[in-house]
């Protein structure tokens, strides 16, 4: 199913497809900044310079047979020291089938190739087993624990560090 998928940047006919993942309440569970977006952000942030030197932040569009089915950022960028986290949304309407682990494998030809990235990571919620599965499929290793670190409803929840080097030293 994934062999027509490409990562583009996005574009202003993406508003309501960034609108509903950014703020769906299921995935405001696996992320640490639950934040709601209105219309007019989505649309400032479409119009925004898509630059990761400029921005030190990226994010691409998951395309699959023309249509938007998620987005892939690279963020928290830091070219001295060549490292930049992921983070992965595809649209409930397309999990399971490959989109996560081909756009993360995608993403990180592009962060080797065009911006010379040494490392990535990506910092997960323990109770997130399809993101732990998706990153440990691409080799991604985890390298840490940030214990008691997300307040849930009832208490804390772990946050675990992922690293995937893509080049050998």
């Amino acid at each position: 199913m994934s062999d027509n998928l490409i990562l583009r940047t996005p574009l202003l006919s993406d508003l309501d497809d960034l609108l509903n993942w950014e703020n769906d309440l299921k995935n405001n569970q696996h992320t640490d900044v639950p934040v709601f977006y209105t219309p007019s952000q989505i649309e400032d942030f479409l119009n925004s310079d898509h630059d990761l030197l400029l921005q030190n932040q990226i994010r691409y569009i998951i395309e699959l047979n023309s249509s938007a089915v998620g987005c892939i950022d690279l963020y928290d960028y830091d070219m001295v020291n060549s490292r930049a986290g992921v983070g992965i949304y595809v649209d409930s309407n397309f999990r399971n089938k490959g989109i996560a682990s081909k756009s993360l494998e995608l993403l990180k030809s592009i962060s080797m190739e065009k911006y010379l990235i040494y490392n990535l990571y990506a910092d997960i919620m323990s109770g997130n087993k399809a993101s732990i599965k998706i990153f440990e499929k691409a080799n991604f290793i985890k390298n840490g624990i940030k214990t008691n670190w997300i307040r849930t409803e009832s208490s804390f929840e772990d946050v675990l560090f992922y690293q995937c080097a893509l080049r050998k030293i």
